[in-house]
């Protein structure tokens, strides 16, 4: 209710809609004495609304997406008669970004650079354990999820914005007990991604 009764004000006269999408950067590795965690790849695509107040130099409001997320992963067992033995794990998120936005115009070229910063919330929706013979306990990943971001970019048309996004996670990603499983896949980590919208 919040949103619309913003969205419908005439303070924010630029409202745009659109698609966003982005594919992480990253790729870590990380290993315990007892798991090891590699090629980690993540890609998000959803709705995205944008509202923007122009002012004298700069145009200054907000946007909010809505983003179905997909992380996957490598995760080999280094304990146990099987050492090695690998498992493929994918967790998929929906996750909410509200971002405050800043874009600045260059003369009278068609292009803008934008600056972006804000939270998001993500809710679990889908999610495999991670499950070894010789593990006591399944590691399974949280239903919820949160962290913080910010961003830059270009631009183009007025339509099409392709930038760089660093993320930084706020919780914990999985549940497990025993501490020596917690390292490589509990950690709060960062994390880069490259991002393109097309709005309309």
């Amino acid at each position: 209710m919040l949103l619309l009764a913003l969205l419908s004000t005439p303070v924010f006269s630029q409202i745009k809609f659109g698609v966003k999408a982005d594919v992480g950067l990253n790729n870590p590795t990380f290993s315990t004495e007892a798991l090891k965690v590699e090629n980690m790849t993540s890609y998000s695509i959803g709705p995205s609304v944008e509202a923007l107040l122009p002012l004298t130099a700069v145009d200054v409001g907000f946007d909010l997406s809505l983003l179905y997320n997909d992380n996957r992963m490598s995760v080999a067992n280094l304990t146990g008669n099987n050492n090695g033995e690998k498992i493929e794990v994918s967790n998929r998120y929906l996750n909410l970004p509200v971002n405050v936005k800043a874009k600045l115009g260059l003369g009278g070229l068609p292009l803008k650079l934008y600056g972006s910063a804000g939270p998001y919330i993500g809710y679990l929706i889908s999610g495999d354990k991670i499950d070894f013979q010789s593990m006591s306990d399944d590691i399974k990943a949280k239903s919820f999820q949160a962290g913080a971001n910010i961003g830059a970019g270009l631009e183009i048309l007025g339509m099409v914005q392709v930038g760089v996004n660093y993320n930084v996670k706020l919780t914990d990603n999985y549940s497990i007990d025993t501490p020596n499983w917690r390292d490589p896949l509990n950690g709060k980590s960062d994390s880069w991604s490259i991002t393109a919208s097309l709005y309309f």
